[in-house]
């Protein structure tokens, strides 16, 4: 099966340096085939005989933990289920960004996070992903970080542009 990894907070400033070299290597060590780093990003994809995305995960953040010396969480998505994401991909006004969750947040969360007016920024999804539209003032000035994300869903999320699953897709 083909995957892709979203690794969080990778390479953003002075923590979590991670090169890409470094990252493709541990991949392949992991057993995983057709492995490809994308920019400096934190972003691969990868083939695996496993079927479990939870499994793949724990394993990269481990083998990141121990021989790279990070703490990163890593999100484990099967190709077809980001193809799904961005053949879904609302018409929203604004600067938009695919938020990827790494595990099904409880259902009252979810609720209060899409029913919650974020003015002027526009959030819609599901269970997996969701799709935030920054207003005017742009991403640096909105409220919805990943952090407050994370806390109000009770799991943890990664954003990307359509432009960069587009490319891991490709």
């Amino acid at each position: 099966m083909s995957y892709v990894l979203l690794l969080r907070a990778v390479n953003l400033g002075p923590r979590n340096k991670l090169a890409m070299k470094d990252l493709k290597a541990l991949l392949e060590d992991l057993g995983h085939g057709d492995v490809q780093t994308f920019l400096n990003s934190g972003n691969a994809t990868f083939t695996s005989s496993s079927r479990s995305v939870t499994r793949l995960a724990t394993a990269i953040e481990d083998g990141l933990r121990e021989r790279l010396g990070l703490d990163v969480r890593a999100c484990v998505r099967r190709d077809t289920d980001l193809q799904k994401a961005l053949d879904e991909l609302p018409a929203l006004d604004g600067y938009l960004v695919v938020n990827v969750l790494f595990d099904r947040p409880p259902a009252a969360a979810l609720q209060q996070v899409l029913e919650t007016d974020w003015s002027p920024e526009v959030v819609v999804g599901n269970d997996q992903v969701l799709y935030l539209a920054f207003g005017p003032a742009g991403v640096q000035s909105s409220k919805l970080t990943n952090a407050r994300l994370e806390k109000l869903l009770g799991v943890g999320c990664t954003a990307r542009t359509p432009a960069t699953l587009r490319k891991l897709l490709a």
